[in-house]
This record gives structure tokens, sequence and C-alpha cells, in this order.
């Protein structure tokens, strides 16, 4: 919302007021922003309301609303990249930029260097393990707890990390209280590449086009050391 050069303006928090009274819904205002991105609807170029980014204005901060980096189950490092690559679309405003820094990410991952507790998934199940039909990960948890004699309550959460996630048995993953010394870097990269996907989709890229820009970093690569 910008406002119009020579007129009187009117504070947000009374324009906030009047609109709520106005269309008998209520408002509030969220925070003034430098810029503000919200990501597509999946099958539309029209923006949703619930899943945005954006810089406060004058502040070195930043606001997030149902992306990656907001919901409890994403790892740290899923986390803590996505909000470097959100710093990285307000320094560059380019995909291609934010991609450069994507790939020391990329890399981190498949080189092993990531500590495998800053890659815990944190998932909340509401029933017994006998109780699930599906054999998804956080059931293949629990199965895991069991065995090692951790079981609680139907109404918990479980902290795990993917260790191979080919396999639908309990060695498909590791409880984050056991010792943990790998991960399986292609879910993890996936979990990654999604995440950006959340912060260049404003920009008109999918998880595509960054498939495509990483690929072409690896040629690249491969043909200077070779």
């Amino acid at each position: 919302m910008t406002p119009i050069e020579g007129e009187e303006q009117m504070s947000l928090c009374a324009l906030v007021s009047e609109i709520s009274e106005e269309v008998e819904i209520r408002l509030e205002h969220d925070a003034h922003y430098d810029w503000i991105a919200f990501m597509p609807l999946r099958d539309s170029d029209a923006g949703t309301l619930t899943k945005y980014f954006g810089k406060v204005a004058g502040e070195d901060e930043y606001k997030y609303r149902g992306i990656e980096c907001r919901q409890r189950s994403t790892p740290a490092y899923i986390d803590e990249a996505q909000k470097a690559l959100i710093r990285a679309v307000d320094a560059y405003r380019d995909p291609e930029a934010v991609c450069e820094e994507l790939r020391l990410w990329v890399d981190r991952l498949e080189r092993g260097a990531v500590d495998p507790n800053e890659l815990v998934i944190t998932n909340r199940v509401s029933k017994k393990r006998e109780d699930y039909t599906q054999s998804t990960r956080s059931v293949t948890a629990l199965e895991r707890a069991a065995d090692l004699g951790l079981t609680g309550p139907s109404d918990q959460s479980v902290w795990y990390v993917v260790v191979d996630d080919s396999k639908h048995s309990r060695e498909r993953v590791m409880l984050a209280s056991e010792e943990l010394d790998e991960y399986d870097t292609g879910f993890y990269r996936e979990l990654l590449i999604r995440a950006v996907a959340s912060v260049l989709s404003p920009l008109g890229w999918r998880e595509s086009d960054i498939e495509q820009e990483l690929e072409q970093y690896s040629e690249s690569s491969l043909a200077s050391f070779g």
C-alpha cells in the first residue's frame, strides 16, 4: 500500500478499523514492510495470503508466514538455509544469484558435512503404532522407539533423522536420542530444494528451474575439473 503524494494520510491502524467495519471482517495490521512476497498457489500465479515473507520496514528483520521455517517439523538446517536464502533474495532480487548461495548448502549436505542433529524432524503422532495402517516415517520412528523401550503416550511427538528413505522398516530412521552419524542425502536435498522453491516461487521459479540451475553448475564444475 503506497501513500498518495500530496494527500492527507490516515494512519494504518485507523484504516484497518475502517475497512473492518465496512466489510464486517476483522482485519489486523501485521507489520509495515519494505517489501513482501506472497507464494503463488500451486496451480495458479495468484498469491496465497497465508504464505509469505517480507522485510520489516526500517529493521534488519524479516517476517515469515506459512513457509517451511515456520513449520514445527522442519529440521534446523532447512530452517537456517531458507532464512539465509530469503536474505539473498533481499540482497540480489535475482533467482540465479540466490541459487549461487543455495549451492553452498547443497554441497555441505552432499559432502556429509552437516551434523545429523541439525536434520532432526519433529512430528506429532496422535495414535499408538498398532492403530496406524501405513508405514510413514513417523510410524517407523514409533516402531524404533518401541524396540528401544521408549514407548510413550499415544499423543506425543517423535524426533528422528531419515537415514534411508528407500526403506519402510524401522531402519528408515534413527531417533534423535540415538548416536547419530548418518543421514539420507537425497531425502534432505529434496527438502532443501522444496524450501528454496518457496522462496523463489514469487519470482516465477519452480523446483524444476532450481534443479536445472544446479545441474548447470555441476556440469561446469566437471568441465573445469577435466
